[in-house]
């Protein structure tokens, strides 16, 4: 609304010539813009919430049990029972811990569409001033690549491609992103999407070798469940259905709490019929 109200009086005092129709649609890209970065903040104070109380959940627990333990010493039901919530607990917190990851990095793409987003405004309503309206290439700030993209900047290069579904740029990215950053935070998550690129294109075989790595080289990923969903959907493809049906088996027996599982159940039904 600040922004808005701001881009009127410039109109106003500086005797902008705009149309009132171009006015109006820049003013409803601003707001339609704003809805959003308020919708995705609600969204991530409430994972923030949720990841919170999980924590707080899991150290409880682990509280339970090493009271547990010093008061019998042995293996009983109840640590049992305490044991199998720790777990469950556990793999919550990292099935948060990977929405929120997610979460942060959308909202941060946002962010800057925003910022960007205004300075188109200003360029426009400037060149409106004068008459005349800026060319695509000279509205742009030209800004000379560094040497080396940060991990950020080169993971977010790679998803837009692959939001474009241009699959061929997509792999590009990441295959460098994976030669520039072997172990960094987004490593598990590129071998995933090039896999995706692979499924997308109907190269099955080349996406379940793709799927293999983020479960060989990060087991512990939140990542993994997703993987082995995908490669039992590409044996499918390809008639293999007893390697995926061994495949669907394996998340609903490791994972039922992820949220792939259910899928799992579904394709099972269906396998036996």
């Amino acid at each position: 609304m600040r922004l808005t109200l701001f881009l009127f009086l410039m109109v106003i005092f500086t005797g902008c010539v705009a149309s009132q129709e171009q006015l109006q649609d820049l003013s409803v890209r601003i707001s339609a813009l704003e809805t959003q970065a308020s919708l995705q903040e609600k969204r991530l104070s409430a994972l923030e919430k949720a990841l919170r109380e999980q924590k707080q959940r899991l150290a409880a627990l682990e509280k339970r049990l090493s009271a547990l333990e010093k008061a019998t010493g042995t293996l009983t039901e109840k640590r049992a029972e305490i044991l199998a919530e720790i777990d469950r607990t556990r793999a919550e917190i990292a099935r948060l811990n990977g929405l929120l990851e997610e979460l942060s990095y959308q909202q941060k793409q946002d962010r800057e569409a925003f910022s960007e987003f205004q300075g188109e405004v200003l360029r426009r309503l400037s060149a409106l001033e004068k008459g005349k309206t800026p060319s695509g290439e000279s509205a742009r700030v030209q800004k000379s690549p560094p040497e080396k993209p940060s991990e950020e900047d080169l993971y977010k290069e790679g998803l837009s491609a692959l939001k474009q579904k241009d699959y061929e740029a997509a792999r590009r990215v990441f295959r460098r992103y994976l030669e520039l950053y072997p172990r960094g935070k987004y490593a598990a998550n590129a071998y995933f999407w090039i896999g995706e690129t692979y499924y997308a294109e109907k190269r099955y075989e080349e996406a379940i070798l793709e799927y293999q790595k983020v479960i060989d080289r990060y087991p512990k990923h939140y990542k993994v469940p997703a993987a082995l969903l995908k490669q039992g959907l590409s044996f499918l493809r390809i008639g293999d259905t007893e390697a995926a049906r061994i495949l669907f088996r394996k998340i609903v027996k490791q994972y039922p709490r992820s949220e792939q599982a259910p899928l799992a159940r579904k394709y099972l039904k269906r396998l036996r019929r």
